[in-house]
């Protein structure tokens, strides 16, 4: 038998595995964001519900995937481009599972914000979700094949995204004067920006964790 013809097939096989269950986090963390937004945008509770039910799935892809890759560098010595990829997939994974966990967080305060008066002002969050989850998909596609040259391209589009959320913080923000009777919901939009702000930075990491595997 020839050992090493073995070892590259398991090897080759390992990796697969990793990437699978990488994409598989990558593309739950962008539907739960789907989710979450139609829970704040739409008043749809069911899918707001969904992205809370939802959440230990991404919890134990993430173990999974740092399980996989913990093996491949302890078993596997991988050198080079492989190293770089095992290497983000297993930062990436991390910051997938924090996206998700952002997502919940405006899950249950879109659930919150539609018990109680609707602030008008809340649809403010409709352009930059909408922009969001554009940059969402384009990531995870560049990722799916390691396209370091996308990745780049996506760059400044991703450092404009991270500006429009921060700045619909700020808009909400400036709420409370409007609304003296409902703060709490004020409260709860300013959340909701803040975790939109954490998911931009998040991607941002994402697309540069991309880069090094590509590179």
């Amino acid at each position: 038998m020839n050992h090493d013809a073995h070892t590259l097939r398991e090897f080759d096989a390992a990796l697969s595995s990793l990437n699978t269950h990488l994409l598989q986090m990558a593309y739950k963390a962008q539907s739960a964001l789907d989710l979450a937004a139609a829970g704040l945008l739409q008043q749809n509770e069911s899918s707001a519900n969904r992205v809370i039910a939802d959440d230990e799935e991404l919890d134990e892809l993430e173990m999974t995937v740092d399980r996989e890759g913990l093996h491949l560098l302890a078993f596997f010595s991988p050198v080079a481009s492989d190293l770089k990829v095992v290497l983000a997939s297993l930062r990436m994974s991390s910051m997938y599972e924090r996206i998700g966990d952002e997502a919940v967080t405006i899950a249950k305060r879109a659930n919150r914000l539609n018990k109680r008066p609707r602030i008008r002002e809340a649809a403010l969050a409709d352009p930059v979700y909408r922009e969001m989850a554009e940059r969402f998909r384009a990531v995870n596609k560049a990722v799916s094949s390691w396209d370091g040259e996308a990745l780049a391209e996506l760059v400044p589009a991703l450092e404009d995204l991270a500006e429009h959320a921060a700045s619909l913080t700020e808009a909400f923000a400036c709420l409370p004067e409007q609304y003296q009777d409902n703060l709490v919901s004020v409260a709860d939009l300013v959340f909701v920006s803040r975790s939109l702000e954490r998911i931009a930075e998040g991607l941002q990491k994402v697309a540069a964790e991309g880069l090094y595997a590509a590179s």
